[in-house]
């Protein structure tokens, strides 16, 4: 009488893991940018500064 073998049981694998995200070059990972206010006709610069959203990453901090 010839036994068969059971095939072997199947085993789980480690998950693969989640690649991370580069920063975005352009905030540096914040999400903010920041800007000069500026006025007038001529553009003159004043002592301000307003910060917005990166417009490359839209504030996620990943590139």
């Amino acid at each position: 009488m010839t036994t068969t073998k059971k095939p072997p049981a199947w085993r789980r694998r480690s998950p693969d893991p989640v690649p991370v995200a580069p920063p975005c070059d352009t905030c540096d990972g914040t999400g903010e940018t920041t800007t000069t206010v500026r006025v007038g006709r001529k553009r003159r610069e004043i002592g301000a500064i307003q910060t917005g959203l990166c417009p490359d990453c839209f504030g996620t901090g990943t590139a």
